[in-house]
């Protein structure tokens, strides 16, 4: 006997395409935790640890100042506590951190320094600086640019002008000290010496944050407490 096969209606596309779909995810999501697993124990890597997004980040908005409040942080190089003491004038903050070095920004945790001291050694460890934001990087969402112009002169007279490119490169979990995953923002800034990369809590502000020189390495790395 000979059957007529029935039409693929809709609803039959629908439930086959739906297993298969929740495959895909699973997949995608399989292969994001992979990635970051594999990152996170790379030799040598001097970054915090990081974990896939549960769910997607909403957009941060520019809060009112660089820092609400003081914090603490886990130096990754050195293992030690490190303290930064904010104080908050309008929409510029100074810190002070427990190293030694102070320094003051004005009105965005991503722009240079406007002035600094105490701050490594050499000619450039104590300066002031003229800082022009030539685009806004808010608010962060993926892909989002922005940049800035300094023009510093040291302690010693010393001058140099120099452009830096940010970018918002995504968005993954901070593993904090406690074990509790924090979705942040990543924000690479480039001024063609050092790349700085923040990964920005809504919220909360800066949760990591590591600068990278393009020839000696890492200089600084820390995950906030």
């Amino acid at each position: 006997m000979k059957t007529t096969p029935r039409p693929v209606t809709a609803l039959r596309r629908a439930r086959f395409l739906a297993p298969l779909a929740l495959v895909a995810v699973s997949a995608c999501a399989q292969v994001d935790s992979a990635r970051h697993a594999a990152l996170n124990l790379l030799p040598g890597r001097v970054a915090p640890r990081t974990a896939p997004l549960a769910a997607p980040l909403e957009a941060a908005a520019r809060p009112a100042a660089p820092l609400s409040a003081d914090f603490k942080a886990r130096d990754l190089l050195t293992g030690q506590i490190v303290a930064f003491d904010a104080t908050r004038r309008g929409g510029a903050v100074t810190v002070r951190q427990s190293d030694g070095c102070v320094w003051t920004r004005r009105g965005d945790w991503f722009a240079p320094s406007s002035a600094w001291r105490g701050c490594g050694d050499g000619s450039w460890a104590a300066g002031r600086a003229e800082v022009r934001e030539t685009a806004a990087l808010w608010p962060l969402t993926e892909g989002a640019r922005g940049g800035f112009t300094r023009v510093a002169t040291s302690a010693t007279g010393r001058t140099f002008t120099r452009d830096t490119a940010c970018r918002v490169t995504g968005a993954e979990a901070v593993i904090r000290e406690s074990g509790a995953k924090t979705p942040a923002w990543v924000v690479a800034c480039d001024d063609g010496k050092r790349t700085r990369t923040t990964w920005w809590a809504p919220g909360e502000g800066p949760v990591a944050f590591r600068a990278k020189h393009r020839k000696n390495g890492v200089e600084e790395a820390w995950v906030r407490l």
